[in-house]
């Protein structure tokens, strides 16, 4: 029987590790609203991008082990929606990963949580350059009207 058990616990740690999720990893380390900066770095390759005042809100996602990132940008005091998309931990990237695709732009995203801190890229396909620097901090409680 204590066989088995430890054959259990190898296939479930497997199929963490497979999937991203980990104990390290859970959505809830991303869960709530931050506040901060997303800077250009690259303007040859993103001649359009600004500087932005963000607020962003993760909230559990459809998927298990999914988080929904809702991102704002703040003008004039006010926040002004983004957009939306659905992120996982990536094992192999380290961090939370989430591809954008539309007719204007084809990027990747990868934020990596340290605590109330959270950093992050925002890069360009298909050459990967990287485009965006993200740092915000998470709120302790305070919400932030739309």
């Amino acid at each position: 029987m204590a066989g088995a058990v430890g054959i259990l616990a190898v296939l479930l740690v497997a199929g963490q590790v497979a999937t991203g999720v980990t104990e390290e990893h859970k959505p809830s380390e991303l869960v709530g609203t931050w506040r901060g900066t997303s800077s250009c770095t690259d303007r040859v390759a993103a001649p359009a991008c600004q500087d932005e005042v963000v607020v962003y809100d993760f909230t559990p996602g459809a998927k298990p082990g999914t988080v929904t990132w809702k991102a704002d940008k703040v003008v004039e005091g006010k926040r002004v929606p983004m957009g939306e998309m659905d992120l996982a931990y990536d094992a192999g990237e380290k961090c939370w990963f989430a591809e954008f695709k539309s007719s204007r732009v084809h990027s990747t995203w990868c934020l990596v949580v340290d605590g109330t801190h959270l950093t992050g890229t925002g890069r360009l396909l298909p050459g990967k350059e990287t485009i965006r620097k993200i740092d915000v901090k998470k709120e302790s409680g305070r919400v932030v009207p739309h």
